[in-house]
């Protein structure tokens, strides 16, 4: 059984900051062994919610828990899995999964939470119209090096995640070329707001749209 730990991901009103995995990228475990999962942040991590989440090969999203500055919260189904932990003192995140099987086999990812989504979180729109998705960064300037940029992500139902662009800290932007005429992204530096533009949106298109912080 094989479980990979990533470190590059974000929910919809979150943003992924660039961390450590202190172990590496995979892990093997057997069948009853116990996971154990550590992000080192470079805040502090009393400062945001961080959420662990996970994907299976070929299924959606899964989110496990979130540790608060003095609470956690489980999906309930999970509870009894997996915890989580923190360490002030090295700015530690852990994930723990114990009696692990061959249907936890996903790929594990670390979520922080201090990107706000500045729309609903669901939109509809007529075949041909655009779209446009904004999210506000916060606890960072998206001009400062050390933010990197911010990439957007989607995952239509039953697919995989999908990145559609992403535009660094100094407004220069790359795109993926199979989309880079149907979406744009822009910045706001003023309210420290990243936007993505999409065009002659059809059914195809509908997913959900991530916001991420990229590292580099």
């Amino acid at each position: 059984m094989s479980l990979s730990a990533l470190l590059l991901l974000l929910a919809a009103t979150s943003s992924v900051n660039s961390e450590q995995l202190t172990q590496p990228a995979s892990v093997t475990l057997q069948p009853g062994q116990t996971l154990t999962i550590n992000c080192k942040v470079s805040y502090s991590v009393t400062s945001y919610p961080t959420a662990w989440i996970r994907q299976p090969s070929g299924k959606g999203l899964e989110w496990i828990n979130t540790i608060w500055s003095g609470s956690t919260e489980h999906k309930d189904s999970l509870k009894n899995k997996f915890s989580v932990s923190r360490d002030t003192s090295s700015n530690t995140i852990t994930l723990q999964g114990k009696n692990m099987q061959p249907e936890d086999t996903a790929v594990y990812y670390w979520v922080d939470c201090n990107i706000d989504h500045t729309q609903p979180s669901s939109i509809t729109i007529r075949p041909g119209e655009s779209l446009g998705v904004t999210c506000t960064v916060t606890g960072a300037s998206i001009t400062d090096s050390s933010y990197y940029g911010t990439a957007w992500i989607r995952q239509a139902a039953g697919k995989g995640l999908e990145w559609i662009n992403v535009i660094w800290y100094d407004g220069s932007t790359a795109h993926k070329e199979s989309l880079k005429n149907k979406f744009s992204v822009s910045r706001d530096t003023s309210s420290n707001t990243i936007s993505l533009q999409g065009k002659n949106m059809q059914p195809e298109d509908t997913a959900v749209y991530y916001c991420a912080r990229d590292p580099q």
